[in-house]
């Protein structure tokens, strides 16, 4: 967790500073969407590698889930604090920026709350297994989201970003959020349904055999 806050200060700080130095040095926008995309990849590396590893232990799918939400949730709030940097401080203009950081801290907050539910129900073996479909089903829905969203850049022309936008809608920084974001959110929750499956074949093996 520990590397996680360092990787969140280091690229919140990195992003915004070369979200504002743009207007000096147009190249720097490219630095700022190399950042972007180094760190969701990181990011994502990070959290599905704890998602097999927490699988490949004998534990039951709650905490599979547990770990993926919480994961999720941070990935998330790291898409929050890169549009709150660079917009709320008035680094970039872009009118319609805090619609969408609502957006990302009430996800944010839905996967951290699912996943305190979830670890608690691990602790204390109580399986749900209409908590664990429900969860299940919002992943699917947040993976193909997330490929929507990827999608729909590409075709907007908003990937790579337009970086000529006129003061006021200088929306290529959060492009670049949204974008590299979904692609750690599709990959994680790919993981996660991957790992859950498995999770949930071998306890229902291990119930048959009891």
């Amino acid at each position: 967790m520990i590397l996680w806050l360092v990787v969140f200060a280091v690229s919140i700080a990195v992003m915004a500073v070369s979200a504002g130095a743009k207007g000096l040095d147009p190249s720097m926008a490219y630095i700022h969407m190399a950042v972007a995309a180094f760190v969701s990849v990181i990011l994502a590396l990070l959290a599905i590698r704890e998602i097999l590893a927490t699988a490949r232990t004998d534990v039951t799918p709650t905490a599979v889930a547990a770990v993926a939400a919480r994961y999720m949730g941070l990935l998330w709030s790291w898409g929050a604090l890169g549009l709150l940097s660079t917009y709320a401080t008035g680094i970039l203009q872009w009118k319609e920026w805090w619609q969408f950081l609502i957006a990302f801290i009430v996800a944010a907050g839905l996967c951290l709350f699912f996943s305190a539910i979830l670890k608690k129900d691990a602790e204390t073996g109580n399986n749900d297994e209409t908590f664990l479909k429900l969860g299940r089903v919002l992943t699917i829905v947040q993976f193909i989201g997330m490929l929507a969203v990827m999608i729909g850049l590409a075709i907007d022309g908003k990937m790579p970003p337009n970086l000529n936008a006129r003061v006021g809608w200088e929306d290529w920084a959060a492009n670049h959020i949204f974008f590299f974001g979904s692609l750690a959110l599709a990959s994680v929750s790919a993981a996660a349904l991957k790992a859950q499956g498995k999770g949930m074949s071998r306890t229902t093996a291990d119930e048959q055999q009891c």
